[in-house]
């Protein structure tokens, strides 16, 4: 059952790119994103380095880095995206790859986790829990765009039957580590921008801080 990782980079993420291009191109702007970046503008003066994983063609990746003032740095499985991603947008430094091995040597002050989650085969997921957490600094923020649902489950993937998409609540894994603080938290659907009582269709953007605060230097007699 492990097979989505394979089949997208043999010519699913490519597919994608071309299924969605021409929408993304009309789209004059991101309501979601534009609610992420409200969200940071508070911190936008400690965002100098952003991080997308899942990028796509990087139009996200750069309202982000342009509204927050910031160097945009993504991943994305599509070569054909990220050849666009970096015509197109010549200040961020796409690459090729997936989320459970992220090849970028610096730590941000975001990662942004862009609605890739779900296609992950469960065999690396934690991988790509772990990789996110690796690249983000100690008082920085994890945003997360993914299918939210009460309880874990797995579908056939509209595009492919062969692949599988898996639903749950994202968020969860970082925040039972003792390490993250959900910050905000909008739920909507998947084809409109408010709570769909589809369960299937439930989307959410939520952001999560990185705790500093929660160590403590240990006493001799602790």
């Amino acid at each position: 059952m492990q097979k989505n990782k394979k089949l997208f980079k043999e010519i699913e993420a490519n597919q994608w790119f071309k299924r969605n291009i021409d929408a993304i191109e009309n789209k004059d702007n991101n309501q979601v994103i534009s609610l992420l970046i409200n969200w940071l503008k508070p911190f936008k003066n400690e965002i100098n380095k952003i991080l997308e994983v899942g990028c796509g063609t990087g139009h996200g990746l750069n309202q982000i880095a342009t509204n927050l003032k910031a160097d945009g740095f993504g991943l994305e499985p599509s070569t054909d995206a990220v050849k666009y991603a970096n015509n197109r947008f010549g200040s961020l430094n796409v690459q090729v790859g997936f989320g459970d091995a992220i090849p970028f040597k610096e730590e941000f002050d975001l990662v942004h986790l862009g609605f890739f989650l779900y296609l992950t085969d469960r065999k690396y997921y934690l991988k790509c829990i772990s990789e996110a957490d690796r690249m983000l600094k100690f008082g920085g923020f994890l945003s997360i765009i993914d299918f939210e649902t009460p309880y874990p489950y797995s579908n056939l993937y509209s595009h492919n039957e062969n692949i599988l998409s898996h639903k749950h609540k994202n968020s969860d894994v970082f925040v039972a580590s003792g390490l993250y603080t959900i910050v905000n938290k909008y739920q909507y659907s998947h084809e409109n921008f408010f709570f769909d009582k589809k369960i299937d269709a439930r989307v959410s953007l939520t952001l999560l801080f990185k705790e500093t605060d929660i160590f403590r230097k240990i006493k001799k007699n602790d």
